[in-house]
């Protein structure tokens, strides 16, 4: 009895094997759907090199917390001073000639960031822009009456003799209605952009407060680059160029490793590269890009990954030579890139920027 059951399972076993080697086409994998190997993550970003050359520029910094003024080969930051309480959002910085106009609190100054030389109050201002001619300013108030919403002065600070006798005196005045908002200087006068039907960009003339030449322009554009007769902007993704002679426009090509634009950032001071901000990708972060503006060409700056094109006005400069383009980074906290066209990578200057916001730039 004993052998009779030990035969019957043995059966059921060899059994159950069988039909486990005959269904197993059916319950495992085939090959070509196992799963494969874990995919090897890659590297974060290396951190960019420290700034290891001499630039010979200085670097204004305007923030929440005030104005700074950065010595790029020494690294060191100086606070400058503002006379009474300059108090209130950063409104932009714009340099010219030596100087740096910083509008604070609703005040526009007028800054050397030399040590004794307090800045010097140019009046109110929402914000200011750089004018076509030398050592001037385009300063913008903004009033609350409609038809006369912006009131507009040109004043003299630099030290160039086509700035005029006297640092603050006005050049030129005027005023624009709601729709007629100043964005950057222009031969003749200001770049205006007209909200509405019919929109776009326009050369407003202070003499006669006439609009002349245009350029097509879709979307409100929230940044406006400008140099001579060459107007750079962005309209959702797309980097445009304009010739305020010609009233064309071309579109700049993405470069390979970038999804779009973010916002054009600065013309050199010769006005032959215009440095840009790529936009956030699925898969790629914003970093600077240059722009050779005869060729509508872009090229992304190795290194320059984390750039920054929203909350400072400007988020990008050159140094007055053209031989170095500083710009905003992220991580961690906010950092200062510079880049010297035809190096291999963008570097970090080594200086800390206690703002709670990205501040705005401006060289000497």
């Amino acid at each position: 009895m004993t052998v009779r059951r030990n035969a019957l399972a043995l059966g059921a076993l060899v059994a159950a094997l069988l039909a486990m080697r005959a269904a197993a086409p059916f319950v495992a994998p085939p090959a070509a759907v196992r799963v494969p190997a874990a995919t090897p993550v890659a590297a974060p970003a290396a951190r960019p090199a420290p700034l290891a050359e001499a630039t010979g520029a200085n670097l204004y910094l305007g923030g929440d917390d005030g104005l700074l003024r950065v010595d790029v080969d020494r690294g060191s930051v100086r606070r400058v001073d503002l006379p009474g309480t300059a108090t209130g959002a950063d409104g932009g910085l714009v340099g010219r000639d030596g100087m740096v106009v910083a509008v604070r609190g609703g005040v526009a100054y007028a800054a050397t960031g030399r040590a004794g030389r307090p800045a010097v109050p140019l009046g109110p201002a929402a914000y200011a822009v750089a004018s076509a001619s030398p050592g001037r300013v385009w300063l913008v108030e903004e009033t609350g009456d409609p038809d006369r919403w912006f009131r507009v002065r040109e004043v003299a600070v630099g030290r160039s003799p086509a700035a005029g006798r006297a640092a603050g005196g006005v050049v030129a005045r005027g005023v624009l209605p709601l729709g007629r908002r100043p964005v950057a200087g222009a031969p003749g006068g200001l770049l205006v952009q007209l909200v509405g039907p019919g929109g776009g960009l326009a050369v407003w003339d202070p003499r006669t407060g006439r609009l002349g030449r245009r350029l097509a322009a879709g979307t409100p554009l929230k940044v406006v680059a400008a140099s001579g007769r060459t107007v750079a902007w962005v309209e959702r993704s797309a980097l445009h160029l304009g010739d305020l002679a010609s009233g064309r426009a071309r579109v700049v090509p993405v470069p390979p490793g970038a999804d779009g634009f973010a916002a054009p950032g600065a013309f050199s001071p010769d006005g032959r590269t215009l440095a840009a901000f790529t936009s956030v990708g699925f898969s790629t972060r914003p970093a600077l890009a240059l722009v050779a503006v005869d060729r509508a060409a872009a090229v992304r700056v190795p290194g320059s990954e984390g750039a920054l094109a929203d909350g400072c006005t400007p988020c990008v400069a050159w140094s007055p030579a053209g031989d170095w383009v500083f710009f905003s980074r992220l991580g961690p906290g906010f950092g200062v890139g510079a880049y010297r066209p035809g190096r291999a990578r963008a570097v970090a200057v080594q200086v800390d920027v206690p703002f709670a916001f990205p501040p705005s730039f401006a060289t000497t």
